[in-house]
């Protein structure tokens, strides 16, 4: 995969063959993109932690788990 900001989709790699390019990707947990900016990972980031803590809310409302479990 190779993040270009050329618009053919295809380029010729000796003894890989063909690679298609992308607008952008995930590699190790990081969005890289074409444009070099890290505004779409940092918005990524945030709704990732906010799906997290939706998920924990019923956790820190439930009387019956101790504060030291939370």
């Amino acid at each position: 995969m190779v993040v270009d900001r050329e618009h053919d989709n295809y380029r010729e790699i000796k003894s890989i063959g063909r690679c298609e390019v992308v607008q952008s990707f995930v590699y190790l947990g990081s969005l890289v993109d074409n444009s070099g900016s890290c505004e779409n990972e940092i918005r990524q980031r945030i709704q990732q932690a906010r799906v997290a803590m939706t998920e924990l809310t019923k956790i820190w409302r439930d009387h019956y788990i101790t504060k030291a479990t939370k």
